[in-house]
C-alpha cells in the first residue's frame, strides 16, 4: 500500500474523504468573500495557481487570468491543458520573485492560497511587493494554520500516514505553543500565521482575518487562516 505522499498533489488533497473537504474549504472561503464585497473579478493575478483550481470559485469567468506557479509535481502542464481553450489565461513559472513579472499590468484582484508558508521567508516581502504593485482593490490569502492544539492533532494524524515534516521534540512543543522561532523555519514546520499576517500588513490593509472552514470560531482554532487585504492607500500596519 502506497503511502499519501507517494500520490500526485490533486490525488492527496482534492480526490476523497475529510482531507478533501478541508481543502476545497478554503475555495468555498474565496467564493464567499468574493460574493459578499461585489468587486471587479474581469482580471485576476495569481500567485501559486498550481492548476488554475481558483477560477472554478470565481462569480464568473475572468476576462484575463494571470497564474504563477512554481511548477511542483507539474500542476503548470495540467493547468495548460485543462484551460487550453482559452487564451486569455496564461500560466508562467515562477520560482524566485524576479520571475514575477507583470509589467504595467493591472488586476482586479490579486490570490495567493497555500503558497507564502512554502516561500523562503527571505523572498515573501518581494512577491507581496509585486502583489501590491500590480493589484488595484483586493488580495485573497489563505495560509495553514500551524500552531495550537489543532496543529497537534494535525501533525499526529499526518504522522501516522507518513505524510508530515520532522520535528524534534522540544520544536514540537515550541510549535504548539506557537513559540515558532525556537523552530528551524522549512516550509510548514516553524511557520506561525500570525507573523505573515504582519507580513502581508506592511504591503496591504487588512480588512479581515478568519478561520477556515468554521469560520465562526476563532482563527487559531481552525484548520486555515484566511485573509482579505486591499490596496494600500496610506502607511500604516496591522497588529495581529
Amino acid at each position: 500500500m502506497k503511502k499519501i505522499k507517494d500520490f500526485g498533489y490533486n490525488e492527496r488533497l482534492f480526490s476523497s474523504g475529510l482531507r478533501s473537504r478541508l481543502h476545497y474549504a478554503r475555495y468555498e472561503l474565496l467564493k464567499s468573500w468574493l460574493a459578499e464585497l461585489n468587486c471587479a473579478t474581469k482580471r485576476v493575478l495569481e500567485l501559486g495557481c498550481f492548476d488554475g483550481k481558483a477560477i472554478n470559485f470565481l462569480p464568473t469567468p475572468p476576462e484575463y487570468y494571470l497564474g504563477f506557479d512554481a511548477n511542483w509535481e507539474g500542476g503548470l502542464s495540467i493547468a495548460r491543458e485543462k484551460w487550453k481553450d482559452n487564451i486569455n489565461y496564461v500560466f508562467r513559472e515562477c520560482t524566485v520573485p524576479e520571475q514575477m513579472d507583470v509589467g504595467e499590468e493591472r488586476f482586479d484582484v490579486s490570490i495567493c492560497m497555500e503558497t507564502l508558508e512554502h516561500l523562503p521567508p527571505e523572498t515573501v516581502s518581494s512577491y507581496l511587493g509585486k502583489l501590491a504593485n500590480s493589484t488595484e482593490n483586493y488580495l485573497f490569502v489563505t495560509i495553514p494554520n500551524e500552531t495550537g492544539p489543532f496543529f497537534f492533532v494535525k501533525h499526529l494524524i499526518k504522522a501516522m500516514v507518513g505524510d508530515t515534516q520532522k520535528y524534534e521534540l522540544s520544536e514540537l512543543f515550541h510549535q504548539t505553543i506557537g513559540n515558532t522561532e525556537r523552530v528551524e523555519r522549512d516550509q510548514h514546520k516553524g511557520f506561525n500565521y500570525k507573523n505573515m499576517v504582519q507580513e502581508i500588513s506592511n504591503h496591504f490593509e487588512i480588512q479581515k482575518v478568519s478561520g477556515y472552514p468554521l469560520t465562526l470560531l476563532p482563527p487559531g482554532m481552525n484548520y486555515g487562516i484566511g485573509i482579505i487585504a486591499k490596496k494600500r492607500h496610506k502607511p500604516g500596519g496591522f497588529q495581529a
